[in-house]
Parts: C-alpha cells; structure tokens; sequence
C-alpha cells in the first residue's frame, strides 16, 4: 500500500509516517520508484507506537528503547515487555515522590493549626 492509505489505516498523516522513518521508529519502506510501499506489519508498528503514546511514552522513550532492534517485522515483544517494566518503574517513583510531598503538605498543616499564627481556615 502506498502512503497515503497506509496513513489512513493507522489514523496518522503521511508526514508523521515520514517523521517516525526520519526517527527510525519506522525501518526504510521497501519503493516502487519514488514511492514508498507499505505492508501490514508496518500498520501493527505504527498502531504499537500511537498505543505506547497514549500510555505517555515519548518517542524518544520508543527509540531508546528499540536499540538496535530490527523493526522490518514490527517492535518486538521483548522492546515492548522492557519499556512497560521501565516505565511502570518511573511512574511508581513518581508516585512515591508525590506521597512524600503530600506527606510534608500534610504535616505542614499541622503545624499551621497548632500553632500561634491561626490561618483563617485551612481546607
């Protein structure tokens, strides 16, 4: 399939096709002369990516975690099953840091209400 319908099939533009090839997210599209065709894996790729996006992986993230992977049969499940565990790991970080910030909120509130210097009204 040409460009323009592989865009359609995976709800992106023929400029994002392009970008994600410039990035290597995308292996080189086999060409009918100028024009680049595409097959069905590169749907399921494309689809992965968008999909990894939604779950807040940035393309940087996708890449990096490609490596040197060949993508000519789609992101192996093993890139995938690595970036999942990778990520999940920043975001229970993440969640650990907002506890102990809500924490310190917390007993900063506290303080204000035992205090002498009474705040007006504390939610």
């Amino acid at each position: 399939m040409y460009i323009g319908e592989f865009a359609a099939l995976t709800g992106t533009t023929p400029k994002t096709i392009r970008f994600y090839e410039s990035l290597g997210l995308l292996p080189e599209p086999l060409r009918k002369g100028k024009y680049r065709i595409y097959d069905q894996t590169y749907v399921e790729t494309v689809k992965q990516i968008k999909m990894a996006q939604d779950f807040g992986f940035k393309l940087s993230e996708i890449k990096v975690q490609m490596g040197e992977e060949n993508t000519k049969r789609g992101l192996p499940a093993s890139v995938i099953a690595n970036a999942i565990h990778l990520k999940r790991a920043q975001i229970k970080s993440e969640i650990e840091k907002l506890k102990l910030i809500d924490n310190n909120l917390l007993r900063l509130q506290h303080q204000l209400e035992i205090s002498k210097c009474k705040v007006d009204s504390v939610v």
